[in-house]
Formats: structure tokens, C-alpha cells, sequence
């Protein structure tokens, strides 16, 4: 009796222990990959998209600006963070997570037998094959992002975005496997007294990841900025900060000689929108810069930035 109480409550015995063990597992993005990637391997050589991805960490870091700069070569069009509250690219990247070394059954798999012999066999579970799944993922992004851009006269199509890290590069990279990526950031402290004039109202994905707190701010940026610096390398990733965009030329240099692009060095002296349109950043109180220096040590020391 009393097993059958535990049961109606909390579940069967065997499917909790199961459960356990499947978390014990942590699975997360690039575990989905990898067993996917056993499933259907990508063949980089025939692909012929070349997609430029530039990830931010965070908001008001200066992405716009290396957008701008990046499209002022006529051939890219790049988009500034497509329906960004929807999270379509985080939910279709964490959708891979849940395959693992025993899930699908291979027997799941359409085998191509013919639709009419199918009906006297259990096919309860009947999934299209992975590769079929990897295409319907990069279709999305082919008729989304790629097809406008190139009825624009745009050869290149890319996305600029302050909310991807570089797990959902590695997805991205699954659907284009020459796809280029370059990590922006700057100092949190100045990043978060520019959002600030903003409002504070924006969000990670709609309605319940917004980013209204100093904590929340910085966790986001400690969160991307501990992807970038670990991943950057096998991503081959080109990564920048803001303070040397806007003061070197070499760094403008690296961008062209890593997406083989040509860039109007004018493009960084005409300031658009932002807050100069707006009142004069001023600093903000005590309480929010140590909520703010809490929720991004130690990484901001580390890559050396103090206040």
C-alpha cells in the first residue's frame, strides 16, 4: 500500500531512478551534438554558406557599430538580433539535447520501407532520419535569414546578437559547418551605465527572462563571456573587445582578414542612434555597482577590468 502511495506521488520507482541517472548525465547542447553528429555526419566541403555570426556579451557592448562596420562591405547583410525576445535559435539549439547514446531506439528510424507495408507494423514511433532533422534546422535559417539577404544582393548573410553563447555556436556550426564567428565584449561596468539609460527593461526571452537588475546583467555577461573565452579557439572564433575596436585599426584589420571582407574605416566616425541621442550617462549608485561587480567576478578581473 504504501508503495503504491510513493508511486501516485512522486512516480515509479524504476522511471525515477532512470530520471536520476539521465541528470546525473547533465545534458545539455553539446552532448545532444555529439551523438547526433554519429548519427549524420556534416560534410563541410560542398556547403556553400558561409553565414558571419557576431555574438555579444550582453547588451550595449557595441555590437551595432561592428554590425555597421561588418556591413559596410556591400556583399553582407546582417541582421540585428532577428525576433529577439521569441529565442527561436536558443529553443531549436536546446531542442538537440534530449538525444543521448540510447535515445532514439534505432528502430525508430523510417527505414524506407514503402508507406503501405507500414500499416501491419508497430509504428507508434516512426521519426524522420537525423540528417532529415539537421535539414529542417537549417532550412529555417536558409529561408529566415539567408533567401531575404540574397534578394537584398547580399553574396553573405549573418546575425548579430547580445544573447548567444557559444554553445549555440556549436549548434550553429552542426547546420553550417563554415559558418564564421566573432565574440564581442566590453567592460560590464561601462556596458551596464549605458543600458541603464535604457531603462533596464529588456529582456534574454519573453516574459520570463527579463533583465531589469545589475545582477541579472551581469550574470548574463559572465555567463557568454565564460563561453567565449573558453570556446573561442575551437570555434575558431575571432574575439574583440570594445575598447581596442574603437581605438586600433589593426583590430579592424583582423576583422576583414578573418570574415575576407573589406570595411569603411568612416563607418566608425558617424555615430547612429545610442544614447547620444538621449540624456548623458551618469553614474549610477553604490548598491548597484556592487551588485553588478558580485554577479561578474572573478572573469571581469581576469581578462582586466577594475572599478
Amino acid at each position: 500500500m504504501l508503495q503504491c502511495l510513493i508511486s501516485a506521488i512522486i512516480g515509479p520507482t524504476k522511471a525515477r531512478k532512470m530520471h536520476h541517472k539521465a541528470l546525473q548525465q547533465k545534458p545539455d547542447i553539446l552532448s545532444g551534438l555529439k551523438q547526433l553528429e554519429l548519427l549524420c555526419p556534416v560534410d563541410d566541403i560542398t556547403d556553400k554558406e558561409e553565414p558571419i555570426f557576431l555574438l555579444s556579451a550582453g547588451w550595449r557592448s557595441g555590437s551595432t557599430l561592428l554590425q555597421r562596420l561588418i556591413m559596410s562591405d556591400s556583399n553582407v547583410l546582417m541582421w540585428g538580433e532577428p525576433y529577439d525576445e521569441c529565442g527561436t535559435i536558443q529553443l531549436l539549439a536546446s531542442s538537440v539535447q534530449a538525444f543521448r547514446a540510447d535515445w532514439p531506439p534505432k528502430d525508430y528510424y523510417y527505414d524506407g520501407t514503402m508507406p503501405n507495408k507500414l500499416s501491419g507494423e508497430w509504428i507508434a514511433n516512426l521519426f524522420p532520419s537525423p540528417e532529415d532533422l539537421r535539414q529542417s534546422h537549417r532550412a529555417l535559417f536558409i529561408t529566415m535569414f539567408a533567401e531575404p539577404a540574397k534578394r537584398a544582393g547580399a553574396q553573405y548573410w549573418g546575425i548579430k546578437e547580445v544573447r548567444l553563447g557559444s554553445n549555440h555556436c556549436a549548434y550553429i556550426r552542426w547546420l553550417f559547418p563554415k559558418a564564421k564567428f566573432i565574440f564581442l565584449y566590453r567592460n560590464p561596468w561601462d556596458a551596464y551605465r549605458s543600458y541603464s539609460v535604457y531603462g533596464r527593461n529588456w529582456y534574454n526571452t519573453f516574459p520570463n527572462k527579463p533583465i531589469f537588475t545589475p545582477i541579472a546583467f551581469g550574470k548574463h555577461w559572465k555567463s557568454l563571456m565564460e563561453g567565449f573565452l573558453r570556446d573561442a579557439t575551437k570555434l575558431n572564433a575571432l574575439v574583440i573587445n570594445y575598447e581596442d575596436l574603437v581605438c586600433e585599426n589593426t583590430q579592424i584589420e583582423k576583422i576583414e582578414a578573418h570574415l575576407n571582407i573589406t570595411i569603411n574605416r568612416n563607418v566608425i566616425k558617424n555615430k547612429v542612434g545610442g544614447f547620444q541621442k538621449r540624456e548623458k550617462i551618469t553614474d549610477i549608485n553604490w548598491l548597484e555597482k556592487q551588485l553588478l561587480k558580485y554577479a561578474v567576478s572573478p572573469i571581469a578581473q581576469k581578462i582586466g577590468y577594475k572599478w
